[in-house]
């Protein structure tokens, strides 16, 4: 009988402890969530984040720019631009295929075919090594991503891109380092790494609303 009790204690602790644990956890499933920071998280380093305000900063810009794009595995040029009215208002064209996001309508065309689909299909642009907002989000990810991972302090500087005022940063990452540099209004106008290179080649502070016509 005492042993029986024994037993019976010990199983009552354990399914009180599993009890404790379960509503612990649930509390982290259903209580307070945690909220973001009040803006974009920083590197912590001042010649990053100089530029990569800029880089968050030019989703909300207007503006229109031209890019060279050289993917470096097969030596391929390729002309980009972009066209931005607005948080959610942009027209951006790599090669032959264009971007259409006009408030909650979205849609890529083939210039070549004049066919539109009803999403933005990233992946037709993928022999490029671009993505559609690579002049802007995934700029800013990609800097966030080598600032985390430098193996030396980064190097702060400005330049005059395209007749602009730029400023960049080159950070040495294992392997090579790689430069971004942004224009005071955003967006995105250098990014020399070792598997591209992207050149702004022009800029304007105007936007032609024929670009937001399909073909």
């Amino acid at each position: 009988m005492a042993r029986r009790a024994l037993r019976t204690a010990r199983r009552a602790g354990a399914l009180a402890a599993i009890a404790a644990v379960t509503v612990a956890l649930a509390g982290c499933f259903t209580g307070p969530r945690p909220t973001l920071a009040d803006g974009p998280v920083m590197s912590g380093d001042a010649a990053v984040d100089a530029v990569l305000q800029r880089l968050d900063a030019s989703r909300t810009s207007v503006y229109s720019v031209g890019y060279d794009v050289l993917t470096r595995f097969g030596d391929k040029h390729t002309a980009a631009t972009v066209v931005q009215a607005g948080p959610a208002r942009r027209v951006v064209t790599v090669g032959h295929v264009k971007f259409i996001v006009d408030d909650a309508e979205a849609m890529t065309c083939d210039l070549d075919t004049s066919a539109c689909s009803g999403t933005i299909d990233a992946a037709r642009i993928s022999d490029t090594q671009l993505a559609p907002d690579f002049f802007a989000t995934s700029a800013a990810i990609r800097l966030r991503r080598d600032a985390a991972a430098r193996i030396a302090p980064p190097v702060g500087s400005t330049e005059t891109i395209a007749g602009q005022q730029a400023t960049c940063v080159a950070v040495p990452v294992t392997g090579a380092t790689e430069t971004y540099c942004a224009l005071d209004g955003g967006p995105l106008a250098r990014l020399d790494a070792a598997d591209l290179r992207i050149d702004l080649t022009s800029w304007s502070p105007t936007v032609d609303e024929a670009q937001f016509q399909t073909p």
